[in-house]
C-alpha cells in the first residue's frame, strides 16, 4: 500500500509533528510512504522517508489562492509515487491535494486538526470549506467535538467521517537531562514552581492570556517561573507585556526547542489557555505533557477533556475563566503530593491511549477500507 502524506511546512507545528510520528509508527513492511512539503524548502522534524519540497515560496495560501508550481509539482508527484491514497495533514494541505486530484481517482483522507474560527462559520467561506471537506472520501477528526460540528457546520455525512485520536510517540518524550540540570540550565531555582506552556506564539493561543494568568498565580505564589516552549508572531508583543505587567525573569521565551521532554519534566504544571474560537482539536501538548507525568490545568475547549479528565489526570475550567484557572494552578502548586499523583494518572492514561503505536494501526485500517472499499 502506498501512501502519500501532504504537510504545509516543515516546522515544528502540531499537524507535521504528528505526521512525523505517524510516518515512523508506519514504516513497516508492506506500507510505502513519501511526504510532500509545501512551504518549506528544510526540515525540522525528520519524516525517515522520501520527501519532496513543492516549492511554494515559504508562503501560506490566502483564501482560495494557491501556488501554481506548488501544485504542478504536487500533480507530478503524484504521477510519480502513484500512491493508493493521498492524505492531507491540516487544511491548506486539503486545499492542494483536493486540486492535485481532479480528474484522478485516488481517495483523498483529510485529517481535520482544529476546530473553524468565527470568521469561517458563516456566508460563503463556511459553505466554500464544506464544498472542499466534501470533495475527501474520508475526513478523520481528532476529537468528538470536530465531528460534531464537521457534521452540523459543515454538512458532511456522518459515515464519511472516523474520529481518530491525536498521537504521540513516547520516544520523543524521553528526558536527556535531569529536572535539576535542565533548571540550572534555565537559571531557574531547583524549588521555584514552574509552569510549562508549549505552543506557538499567536493569536489562537492567547498568549496574553497564559500571561494574565501567570500574574494571578503570582500573586499567591511569590517566586513562580512561566516557561513557554514555541516561536511565532507574537513573541515581541508577549515579551513587552511581561516587561509592562512586572513580570520580566518571570515568563521566559524559549522559542522552538528539541528538548520537549526535558522541559516538560522540569516544570509542574503545563499551563493551556487557548482561546475559545473553535481553533483548537485535540492539542499535543496535553498528551505530551501526561506522558511525561506533569499535570494539566487549562479550559476545557474541544478534545482537551477527553484527554484529561478533570481532577483526574489535570485540572480543567470553563473556557475564559482565567481567575478559575489560576486557582487551579495555585492548588496544584501547593500540594506536590497531589500533583504527582495526577501526573501519574495522566503518564498511564496517555501512554494507553494516545501513544501513536496505539493510534497508527486505526489509520492502517481506514487506509484499507479506502483502498479497498
Amino acid at each position: 500500500m502506498r501512501i502519500l502524506h501532504i504537510v504545509a511546512t516543515g516546522k515544528r507545528r502540531g499537524a507535521e509533528v504528528f505526521a512525523s510520528d505517524l510516518v515512523q509508527a508506519l514504516d513497516v513492511e508492506g506500507i510505502s510512504q513519501h511526504v510532500g512539503v509545501l512551504r518549506s524548502d528544510e526540515l525540522e522534524i525528520d519524516f525517515v522517508v522520501p520527501r519532496a519540497f513543492l516549492g511554494n515560496g515559504g508562503r501560506k495560501h490566502r483564501e482560495a489562492r494557491m501556488s501554481p508550481g506548488a501544485l504542478r509539482n504536487l500533480r507530478a508527484l503524484n504521477r510519480a509515487f502513484e500512491p493508493d491514497a493521498v492524505q492531507a495533514h491540516g487544511g491548506e494541505a486539503l486545499m492542494y491535494a483536493a486540486a492535485s486530484l481532479v480528474g484522478s481517482k485516488i481517495p483523498l483522507i483529510y485529517r481535520r486538526i482544529g476546530g473553524a474560527p468565527s470568521s469561517i462559520k458563516r456566508g460563503l467561506r463556511r459553505r466554500a470549506l464544506g464544498s472542499l471537506m466534501r470533495r475527501a472520501q474520508r475526513i478523520v477528526t481528532v476529537a468528538e467535538d470536530l465531528r460534531r460540528e464537521t457534521v452540523e457546520l459543515f454538512g458532511v455525512d456522518p459515515h464519511r467521517i472516523t474520529t481518530i485520536p491525536n498521537g504521540v510517540d513516547r520516544r520523543r518524550l524521553t528526558p536527556t537531562r535531569t529536572r535539576d540540570e535542565t533548571r540550572r540550565s534555565l537559571g531557574i531555582a531547583p524549588d521555584a514552581p514552574m509552569l510549562v506552556s508549549l505552543g506557538a506564539v499567536s493569536w489562537e493561543k492567547d498568549p496574553l492570556g497564559h500571561l494574565r494568568v501567570t500574574a494571578r498565580v503570582l500573586r499567591e505564589v511569590g517566586d513562580v517561573v512561566h516557561v513557554w516552549v514555541g516561536d511565532g508572531p507574537m513573541r515581541e508583543e508577549l515579551r513587552t507585556a511581561a516587561v509592562e505587567q512586572g513580570l520580566e525573569g518571570r515568563m521566559l521565551l524559549l522559542g522552538s526547542r528539541t528538548d520537549v521532554a526535558d522541559l516538560l519534566t522540569a516544570g509542574d504544571v503545563l499551563l493551556f489557555a487557548s482561546r475559545t474560537d473553535g481553533m483548537e482539536g485535540m492539542p499535543a501538548a496535553v498528551i505530551e505533557a501526561g506522558m511525561v507525568g506533569t499535570p494539566v490545568a487549562g479550559y476545557a475547549v474541544a478534545g482537551v477533556p477527553e484527554v484529561v479528565l478533570d481532577g483526574e489526570t489535570g485540572s480543567l475550567v470553563a473556557p475564559g475563566d482565567l481567575d478559575g484557572l489560576a486557582e487551579r494552578v495555585v492548588d496544584l502548586l501547593g500540594d506536590e503530593r497531589r500533583r504527582r499523583a495526577i501526573g501519574e494518572s495522566a503518564r498511564e492514561r496517555c501512554l494507553a491511549h494516545f501513544e501513536i503505536n496505539a493510534v497508527a494501526p486505526q489509520y492502517v485500517s481506514l487506509y484499507e477500507q479506502v483502498v479497498s472499499p
